[in-house]
Parts: structure tokens; C-alpha cells; sequence
């Protein structure tokens, strides 16, 4: 008898644990490698003008932006996948406009590298809150036609932002060398806001 009910302990044990594999010790769930985000939204940050013969400083709204860079309220990439694994980022426009970076992530900040290997700002990534906002700068400069040369433009798009040390130091190194009225320099700070799919 005594067998018996230790035979019928040991029957009970082996069918109650037969069936629960998990061999796991830790019930914390796994983060996710790969995240997806789609856009959501965007903000104008700041926008500021230089203009004119004294380098006048303005904030204009957010109307006038679209007078130098007509698409900025949606961006071009519709999603984006981050892979934590292989520390890359991928931005998805569905066209050729598709681009994947190699990846450095510092706190929340994703940097990327640009074409001399330096870091490059790209956004925020929130793991928190599984969002992504993706930073792009507009920068326009207008040097006016003097005696010793012609009418000069750059207009660009890069990602990042821009503030008065990026811009002044390339076409004009302050404001005082904004000497014609039609001097113009103009930055504008862009964030995409990415929500996780």
C-alpha cells in the first residue's frame, strides 16, 4: 500500500509538470529587436529670418515657411523600422527615396554617420513610450549680388537642427555682413512625430 500511494504521488507530479516547458527563470518580457513606427504628426519647432541690409532678426510664423520649403508638413518617409540588434534604421518612403543607416543610440538620441564618419543627430527615440521623432532642418541663404560677384543661394534639408553657430560661418560669418536688402538667412527646426505600430 505504501507503494502504491507513492506511485500515485510521483503519477500525479509527472502529469501536473508534463505539459509546462517553459524553462524560463526570469518572467520580465523580452524587448522587442526590431521596432516599426508610422507618422503621426509633426511641430514646427522655430523658425528664424535674417534679413535685409542690418541682419534684422525675426521669428515669423509657421505661414511664412512655406514660402522657401512647401513640403514640410509631411515628411518623407511615412515609417520608419529600427533595429536595435543590428543598430540600424531604416526610413520608408515606399519609393526609391528608401534609406537605411548604420545606427549609434546615446540616451534617446540616434545618431548616424555622415559622409566624413562624423555623428549625426537624427531624432529621439522614446523606449518608454515606443516613439520616434524624427529632426529635420531647413536652412536658406540668400547673399544679394555685390561689385565682386553674382547672386548666391543654398537651400537644404538635412536632419538634425539647426541653430545661429550651423548657419552663420558659411555664406555670411554674422549678421553684420548682411550689408543688401535682399540678404536673407532663414533656418526652420521640423519634428516628426512617430507612433509605434
Amino acid at each position: 500500500m505504501k507503494y502504491s500511494f507513492y506511485a500515485a504521488v510521483m503519477s500525479l507530479s509527472m502529469i501536473s509538470c508534463g505539459n509546462n516547458d517553459n524553462m524560463i527563470d526570469d518572467p520580465r518580457p523580452i524587448d522587442q529587436e526590431i521596432k516599426n513606427f508610422e507618422f503621426n504628426n509633426y511641430t514646427v519647432k522655430n523658425t528664424v529670418l535674417y534679413k535685409g541690409s542690418s541682419g534684422q532678426k525675426t521669428t515669423p510664423d509657421e505661414s511664412y515657411l512655406k514660402n522657401h520649403w512647401s513640403l514640410y508638413q509631411e515628411p518623407t518617409w511615412k515609417n520608419i523600422r529600427l533595429d536595435l540588434k543590428n543598430n540600424s534604421i531604416q526610413l520608408i518612403s515606399g519609393t526609391s527615396a528608401d534609406v537605411t543607416y548604420h545606427i549609434k543610440i546615446v540616451n534617446d538620441s540616434v545618431l548616424i554617420s555622415d559622409f566624413d564618419n562624423k555623428p549625426n543627430y537624427l531624432g529621439d527615440f522614446n523606449k518608454n513610450s515606443s516613439t520616434f521623432t524624427l529632426k529635420r532642418t531647413f536652412r536658406y541663404i540668400k547673399k544679394a549680388p555685390r561689385n565682386d560677384g553674382g547672386l548666391m543661394i543654398t537651400q537644404n534639408t538635412l536632419f538634425g537642427t539647426t541653430e545661429y553657430q550651423n548657419v552663420f560661418g558659411i555664406v555670411f560669418t554674422s549678421p553684420s555682413e548682411m550689408t543688401e536688402k535682399d540678404d536673407t538667412v532663414l533656418w526652420s527646426n521640423v519634428e516628426y512625430y512617430y507612433k509605434s505600430r
